[in-house]
Formats: structure tokens, C-alpha cells, sequence
């Protein structure tokens, strides 16, 4: 019953473009200043469905601790619950997924090869106390939304 907050449509619907339409016109979508207009989209769009009493799923990459303290913050300012959904894979799963993504040709993500490489650089592990509020995913067996939301709030898991 969440609303789901994707990045990769946020960062499109800033330059004007549909979640599947190509940004090659436009020239590159990924620059730091564009990274930064598309979390403060997020933080904004997050905010408006938390006071309107909606739950929210912010599904972005979330490298730098600045870009998940935002959001916890957030939470913490209205008194709700929050979580850290970390995802891992490995990196050869992470390129296999990438071209596998990008010849379906199906998706709002754009993100290649290259920038999977360049965001490697600035990927921020989390800090003890944001482990504390993560839920652990493996990439390779992920858990369904259903289990996840029975981890968050403690709840057996059955499997």
C-alpha cells in the first residue's frame, strides 16, 4: 500500500521527459547537479505523501550518507518509522543485470556500464547506526515485499 518514488522516473520528469524515453538529446542526465535536483525532488514528493498519511518507498541508490540522512530525518521529524532496504549484489550480477536491462530497452533507468563504474567511486557504506536500521537484501535471492515487511516490523518469517 506504499507509494513507490522512483528515481530513475523522478530524474526524467526534470528535463521533461516520459519515464521510458530516451535522454540522449538531452545530453547527460547523471551529473552531480542533476543527481542533486532529483533527491531534493524525491525528499519534496516524499514529504507531500507522508502528510497526506501515506506510506513511502523512496527506491533510489542512496550512495552518500547526506542523501539517507535527508530522509531519516524526514521521518524522524513526523515521528514515522524508517528503514534502509539494502540491496547487495555483486558487481559482476549488478553489469549482468545492467545489460540485460538495457537491451530490453524496458525500463526508465539509463544507467549503463559506465555510470554503474563511475557511482563505485562515491558509494558510501553505511555507518553502524544506519545498519542498525537496515533490512539486508540479497540481490541474488531477494526476499518478497511481504517478507521485508514482516523483517521491518519484527515479525516471524516464514522460509
Amino acid at each position: 500500500g506504499a507509494i513507490r518514488l522512483r528515481s530513475d522516473v523522478e530524474r526524467k520528469r526534470l528535463f521533461g521527459l516520459g519515464a521510458l524515453e530516451a535522454s540522449r538529446r538531452l545530453g547527460d542526465i547523471y551529473t552531480p547537479q542533476a543527481t542533486e535536483q532529483t533527491y531534493q525532488r524525491l525528499f519534496k514528493l516524499a514529504r507531500g505523501c507522508l502528510l497526506a498519511g501515506w506510506p513511502v518507498v523512496v527506491d533510489a541508490a542512496f550512495l552518500r550518507r547526506a542523501e539517507r540522512a535527508d530522509f531519516a530525518a524526514l521521518a524522524a521529524s513526523m515521528g514515522l518509522p524508517f528503514a534502509i532496504v539494502d540491496c547487495q549484489a555483486s558487481l559482476a550480477l549488478l553489469r549482468e543485470r545492467i545489460t540485460r536491462r538495457q537491451a530490453a530497452g524496458n525500463d526508465p533507468s539509463e544507467a549503463g556500464l559506465a555510470v554503474l563504474e563511475a557511482l563505485r567511486t562515491v558509494d558510501e557504506a553505511l555507518d553502524a547506526d544506519e545498519t542498525a536500521l537496515s533490512l539486508i537484501v540479497d540481490a541474488v535471492d531477494p526476499a518478497s515485499a511481504h517478507s521485508l515487511c514482516r523483517r521491518w516490523l519484527g515479525e516471524p518469517v516464514d522460509g
